[in-house]
């Protein structure tokens, strides 16, 4: 069937369409809107007000976009609106692109590309996040943006403060004298004396922001069945569970236990021509906070069992067992967090606590009702 494109400037709600998709930007959209008739109908520009006002009147039909800021609060209001949703990833938008329109990305292409890709039941899509989810992953969010502003303020106070020859030892920064050592030090100039103060007054305001937006997340893990279930495993506390529980969605979805690992890339890359085939580095695919946040609990669980102070006595014998064979502290950083999130899986899947007797053990070999 050939494929005719038509312009036009608003959304047609007579018509039935079999998919829409929409190139997403910070005011408006670009749409390409395919018909039962076969037919593309482009909207170059298209307010966000106007296309939920088309979308309340549509039937229920297939809406497409990639992923971005405003992608979850408008799959949640389209969802409500009877539509479905499918959030598809830039990747395979710049392939079609590529293969279809000889590379010419332009914002239309991108919302037709969108439109047809939507029809492909073999894609992978993207889960989008409801309002829980949604609520999580911004509180974490902040929560490492205002880690990365502390931390940057820090560092490049003391760099200038050294430049000046007042060397700032490790542990006095959070605390109160650190401005009486700036105003007292005689070689600072007295126009760059309240500037210092005032990048000491910042950090400390990054510090207590911090410090509450955690005791926010605290609080949220202890009334939350999922974060609860999640912070019984070993190395995983409030922070680790709020992300985790951002991010996962439906566990169900994940078929087999190395998918979920794979989820966060923490796998490593397969790299296989003719008959030789080798392991490379993880693929640093899905969310990266998760991922650093993952790589911490791993690290500090290897530190505990090469110690001798991890409880779980499999966990330890298997981190043992991987320090035995030479395996890199890279490797084994990442093989562990790997693991901890396989743990997580079965965790979620059962809807039980984790049971450090049973960890390890081959699920056929365990009595029934374990």
């Amino acid at each position: 069937m050939s494929v005719r494109r038509i312009l036009a400037k608003t959304i047609d709600t007579d018509l039935e369409y079999e998919a829409i998709g929409i190139d997403l930007a910070k005011n408006c959209v670009s749409a390409a809107l395919l018909t039962t008739d076969g037919e593309v109908v482009c909207i170059d520009r298209l307010d966000y007000s106007e296309l939920e006002k088309s979308a309340q009147a549509l039937s229920s039909t297939t809406f497409a976009m990639e992923p971005c800021t405003e992608m979850n609060y408008l799959v949640q209001k389209l969802e409500a609106w009877g539509h479905r949703c499918l959030v598809i990833g830039g990747k395979n938008v710049q392939n079609y692109v590529e293969n279809h329109f000889s590379g010419q990305k332009t914002d239309l292409n991108d919302a037709q590309a969108l439109a047809f890709l939507a029809q492909d039941t073999q894609l992978r899509t993207i889960k989008a996040k409801d309002v829980e989810q949604q609520k999580y992953a911004s509180l974490t969010t902040l929560r490492e943006q205002y880690i990365k502003q502390y931390r940057q303020t820090i560092v490049s106070l003391k760099g200038i403060c050294q430049a000046w020859g007042l060397n700032i030892s490790k542990g006095i920064s959070g605390k109160a004298r650190l401005k009486d050592l700036i105003e007292n030090h005689a070689a600072f100039p007295e126009e760059l004396k309240e500037s210092l103060v005032d990048m000491v007054t910042h950090a400390q305001t990054a510090q207590k922001a911090l410090n509450k937006i955690t005791k926010t997340l605290e609080e949220l893990a202890k009334s939350d069945k999922v974060c609860q279930l999640i912070q019984t495993i070993p190395g995983l506390g409030s922070i680790c569970s709020c992300r985790l529980r951002a991010t996962v969605g439906d566990i169900k979805r994940f078929k087999s236990p190395k998918d979920f690992p794979a989820y966060y890339g923490l796998v490593p890359r397969s790299i296989a021509t003719g008959h030789n085939e080798r392991k490379g580095k993880i693929t640093h695919r899905g969310d990266r906070t998760m991922r650093s946040l993952m790589v911490q609990a791993a690290g500090s669980l290897v530190n505990m069992a090469t110690k001798g102070k991890l409880k779980s006595k499999q966990l330890t014998k298997w981190i043992l067992k991987k320090q035995k064979e030479k395996m890199p502290w890279g490797k084994l950083v990442c093989a562990v967090a790997a693991k901890l999130l396989r743990i997580v899986r079965a965790v979620l899947i059962s809807n039980k606590p984790y049971n450090s007797k049973i960890a390890g053990v081959a699920k056929c070999s365990l009595p029934k009702g374990s």
